[in-house]
Parts: structure tokens; sequence; C-alpha cells
């Protein structure tokens, strides 16, 4: 996730509708030559290969500024994007971190009323996700989700807004690309993205990923197991014949699933 606070500003230009064109049309090129490519298909004469179009897109992007830009209307503050579209109307009395245009799209914004933080969508309509009860609201790098904090406790919700896990947590302590693990007290538990935001309350003494490619283990009164597909414990050796899936391992056909 790309995001960066208002006063986190970088000395580029601001990107404008052009240069998003223009972004828009290496995506074309790159997405050609990505097939051509894949079908051992010679390119055109002075057709760049698929490694060089991606080289010069992400080259063009770091040259300028792409996150969304603040504006203030009768004491109230709003966001658009570099392409000039409203996203959050000026109605609000601050804003959270700024998304970048390439990176970020069209996820959720984070707007501030009367010091409280609320999740909004980034349509121009200032429709809520949220009620504007958290105390802050984080994007966090494995996207659908956000870190929220009340009271003083964490918790993760969804980017249309539904609590996942409750306020009650004290640490995210790891994020790989479809787990994350949290503690309370000296409890931890697991949120499984690729299983239906399958979310584990904290209740292990440990949770750990050996590698990427198996599913984490978890350690309850000494015992090490893992967990299925329905959030239930099962120790080492029970888990040697299961055929479903395991909370944690790789799966092709949802880890990259919006």
């Amino acid at each position: 996730m790309s995001v960066k606070t208002e006063i986190n500003i970088e000395n580029k230009p601001k990107a404008t509708m052009k240069n998003f064109q223009f972004v828009e049309n290496l995506d074309k090129l790159i997405d050609v030559a990505e097939k051509k490519e894949e079908g051992n298909e010679p390119l055109e004469d002075n057709r760049r290969s698929f490694y060089d179009l991606v080289m010069i897109r992400s080259r063009y992007i770091d040259r300028y500024d792409w996150y969304d830009t603040i504006f203030e209307k009768n004491g109230k503050y709003g966001t658009m994007d570099t392409t000039g579209k409203v996203l959050l109307p000026a109605q609000y009395d601050g804003i959270g971190e700024l998304c970048h245009k390439i990176y970020c799209g069209n996820i959720p914004r984070v707007a501030k009323l009367n010091g409280k933080a609320g999740l909004v969508k980034p349509d121009g309509s200032g429709e809520a996700l949220t009620p504007f009860v958290y105390d802050s609201i984080s994007y966090m790098l494995i996207e659908p989700y956000y870190t929220v904090k009340k009271d003083g406790k964490l918790g993760i919700i969804g980017k249309d807004g539904h609590v996942i896990a409750p306020c009650i947590l004290d640490e995210i302590t790891h994020a790989n690309g479809r787990c994350i693990v949290f503690r309370s007290g000296n409890k931890y538990g697991v949120l499984d993205r690729t299983c239906n935001d399958l979310y584990i309350a904290p209740q292990y003494d440990k949770v750990e990923f050996v590698d990427m490619e198996q599913p984490c283990t978890v350690t309850k009164d000494d015992v090490e197991g893992v967990i299925n597909e329905s959030g239930d414990f099962m120790t080492c050796e029970e888990a040697l014949d299961y055929e479903g899936y395991l909370v944690g391992e790789y799966n092709p056909d949802t880890f990259f699933k919006n």
C-alpha cells in the first residue's frame, strides 16, 4: 500500500490527467508485449520488450507525485485525485493518509469528523462505510484491510467497512501475502484472507510460519497443531491425511483475490 501523510510531501511535480493517460497507454503496450512474449511471437520493428516497457513505466511513475490532493471549502476539507476527480467532498474536519493514484486506485479513503475517523467511499458522494467512531484508521500493506484503533485497542476492518477483528488487539505482529497474526495480552490469533477472511480470535500461545508453502503452526497448552478452513484446531498428526485447506498454506486460486 502506498500512502503518505499530509506533511510527507515529496519534491516532485504533481501528476496530471495527461500523465495518467500516458501510464494507461503504457499499460496497453505492456499487455500486448506480454502476450506476444508468452506466445513466442516476434516483436515488430522498434517495439520494446515487455521488460523494457515495465521499467519505463516504473521510472515514469517515480518522476511524479500521484498522491491525492487536499482542498478546502467553507472551512471543511475534501480530496481529489491527480485527474481532478473529487474523491471526498469538502465536508470533513480532516483527512487521513493520502493515497497513490496508481498503486491504491479506488480504495476507500479515511476522513475525520469531530475528532474521530471513518471510512468513506472515494466516489465524491461522501457516503460513509463506517461510523466516525475510531481514534485512527490506517491502510494495511495487505489489501483490502484497514487497521482501526479505538480506546487504545486495535482492530481490523474490510474495505466495505465491516468489522473483521474487533478492537481488542494489542499488536499486529506479522503480515504476509495472505495472513495477519495479532496479539491480545499473551495470546495470538490469525486472519486468513484466502479463506473468506477467516478470523481466529486470540487464543493460542504461539503462531508461527515456517515458509510460504506450508500452513502456519499454532501452539496451545504445549500442543502444536494447525487450523483448518472451519477454524478448528487439529494436531499435526491429525492433519497428515487431511485434504482440505489449512490456514496459512499457499493457495494459487485465491492468493491474488481482491
